[in-house]
Order: structure tokens, then sequence, then C-alpha cells
């Protein structure tokens, strides 16, 4: 523990039995009252063994783990603090407490007991989107009598990615793929546009090998064609703070559209579909490729983690992607931005949605000029819309 004035160690407590006492052995001294001096003495004593119990360097070691470090908001993660040495030495206790995003959250520590090692755990909030701070741990020595306390930081800082809180999304939006002739007939048999390349794994087509690149590379890379017959889906969220008005400020209204991103987004990677991301700022763009085995893709992860960190910014312009040929064409926005200006931005998809976040009760689905509105107060709201207008 770092050395520290004996003034600065005392409580509040301290300082008022201390100031106490110096009046008794002034007043008995003044007086000729020896019990009365004595009684001052014997309240200076206490203070004093308190500040120089905690004062006294002590053995005391911290270690903590924090796992999962990536999580998803709202759901479980759990801090685990080992402490080595003895917690009650003479006048002096432990307590503890992990800094978790500026708070401190207490660490109730069980009473070990002749053990010199105790291991507890504990859980640790995630209250918000983003990189969450967790540490360092603060270990507090304090007398028994409450008199001294003085504490230290100790630990390292880790940083927890907390991904957007999972909204239920049962289902996507119907889309017609373009054949090459420009009709809207889906094709049966895959497309000849290359999205990328992948390493070869377990239930690959074989055929779709690229072996120009496996050649040059030594290592098995599999093409990823555009297959006219899978719809390719497109995501545009607003992260321009003027188009989010709401009595709280903007952020809570874009937490709301970042949440229904997060989930139209895990419900086109978990169907195999390849998804385009974008920012209206164009400061975010990311592309996932369509997977047929779906399995897990960095892409996807990303996507993830980008989510995860994304916020506001002060800019009005929208410099989005250049819109491709999109099935399914969507934009999440807020109530103040101007939806006729967000619908050109769609593109000529087969199915353009635009879905706002509103904080008035007026709520629901309604088509305009062949784009379909979406309105909700949340990202529950919007999700149940969509999902109702993807059933019809």
């Amino acid at each position: 523990m770092p050395s520290a004035r004996p003034w600065s160690v005392l409580t509040v407590r301290g300082r008022g039995t201390a100031l106490t006492g110096g009046l008794l052995v002034g007043a008995g001294v003044a007086w000729h009252y020896p019990l009365l001096g004595g009684l001052g003495g014997a309240l200076l004593a206490v203070v004093v063994a308190e500040v120089v119990s905690v004062l006294v360097t002590g053995d005391a070691r911290v270690h903590r783990e924090v796992s999962p470090r990536v999580v998803v908001r709202q759901e479980p993660c759990t801090g685990t603090l080992r402490l080595t040495g003895r917690r009650r030495r003479g006048l002096v206790r432990f307590d503890a407490m992990d800094e978790v995003d500026g708070t401190l959250v207490p660490v109730d520590l069980p009473d070990q007991g002749p053990a010199r090692t105790v291991e507890v755990s504990y859980p640790i909030p995630t209250p918000r989107r983003g990189l969450l701070p967790v540490g360092p741990v603060h270990l507090r020595r304090h007398g028994v009598a409450g008199m001294a306390a003085t504490s230290t930081a100790t630990g390292q800082v880790e940083q927890v990615r907390v991904l957007p809180r999972r909204i239920p999304l049962a289902s996507m939006m119907p889309g017609h793929r373009r054949s090459p002739a420009g009709t809207d007939l889906s094709l049966e048999q895959g497309g000849t546009d290359l999205l990328g390349l992948h390493e070869y794994a377990m239930g690959d087509d074989l055929r779709r090998l690229h072996w120009a690149t496996s050649a040059r590379t030594g290592t098995l890379m599999v093409r990823e064609d555009a297959d006219p017959a899978v719809p390719q889906v497109r995501v545009l969220l607003d992260d321009r703070a003027c188009g989010y008005h709401g009595p709280d400020g903007p952020e809570p209204l874009f937490e709301e559209a970042v949440e229904l991103v997060a989930a139209v987004c895990r419900a086109a990677v978990e169907r195999g579909l390849p998804l385009r991301f974008a920012s209206l700022s164009g400061r975010h763009r990311v592309l996932v490729p369509g997977s047929p085995t779906r399995q897990p893709q960095r892409e996807a992860r990303d996507l993830d983690w980008m989510l995860a960190e994304i916020d506001l910014v002060d800019r009005t312009e929208a410099r989005p992607d250049p819109a491709p040929a999109d099935d399914v064409a969507l934009v999440v926005t807020g109530a103040a931005a101007d939806r006729h200006e967000l619908a050109l931005l769609l593109g000529d998809a087969a199915t353009r949605v635009v879905a706002a976040v509103d904080p008035t009760p007026l709520v629901g689905a309604e088509q305009r000029s062949g784009v379909l509105v979406l309105r909700g107060a949340g990202s529950l709201s919007l999700a149940a819309a969509w999902d109702e207008a993807a059933a019809r």
C-alpha cells in the first residue's frame, strides 16, 4: 500500500474523536480533573492506534479477471477477484470495490477464517453499449472503530466490449433477385459476380475453388459468388445527431436504432444472406459475404464489434455507399430525419423500408410511394412491425 500522511487517513469520525479527546485532555489539565484528562487521552490513544495500524504496509495482493470480454448489453458479465493476504490484521480490516465505467461496485468478500487467499465472483453491470472500462480495484483499509481509513487503486484497467441488446426478429423481408437479362425472374444457379474469397472449409463446393489464388498463397481458397437466387440485403444506419430529437436528447433514440440494425443484420447473417452495411455519415462500411453453410464469418464479428462502438456525429449531409441492385434495402433513422430523402438512398431495391424511431404515440406501418415506412417508439416495437410486414 502506498504511504499516506497521518492526518489524511483520519475519517470524519476520527477527526471528531481526536478533537474531543484533545479538548478533554486540555480541560482536565486546566481544571485539574485527572479523570477527564484520562478519558481524553484514551480517545486519542484509540485514534493514534488506528492511524498507525492503517498506515503500516500490509501484505494484501489483488488479482482480478473478467469473463467474458465480449458480452451483449444487460447479459451476465462476471468478475473474479482473488485476494491474497490477511484481511484482518490487528485493528485493520480490508474492503474491496471494483471500478466499472467510473462507478464503484462493492465486492462482498467472505470471511476467510484462517485462509490467506480468498476468491470471490461478482456481477459486473453492463448498462450501456460500447467499450466498458473495468478497473482498477480499490482496496480500502480501515480501522475497526472507523477512526482511520485509506484506499489504493491496484490492478489493470480491462476493456469489456458490450454489444447492442439482442432484439428478437423472426423473419426477413421478401425480395426478388434480378437475372442477368434484367428481368425479375429468380435464377436457380449461382451467379458469376465475384464478391470475395475465403479459405476452404469442410462442406465448401470444390467446384468453386479459385485455383490462381490457391496456387499463389499455398492455401485452398474458395470463390464467393453473388447468387441471383439469394436475396441481397443492404442496411443503412442514420448516425447523424440531427435525425434524432427526443425529450432526453438524441442518444436514447439512437440506441434503439442501433439495436434494430443489429437485429436485422444478425437475422441476415444467420440465414447466410449477403449483407452490406453502411452509416449515413460515411464513416463505416462493412460487407458480409453470403455463407451457404452459415458458418461463422469474421466480417459478421467485425460488424458486431463496430455496432458496439458506433456513435452519433454532428454531420448533416448523408454520404452512403452507391446504391447497388439490392433485394431488401433498409434505413433506420429518427423521427426528425427527412424520410423522402432517405427513401431515395435505397435505390431500386425490390423491397425498400424506412424504419423511424419515433417517441410519439403514432406507430405502425404504411406504404408511401413504394416504400414501407415503419414507426415505433423503440427497437422492440419496430421489430414487431417488421415481422408483421414480412409475414404479409
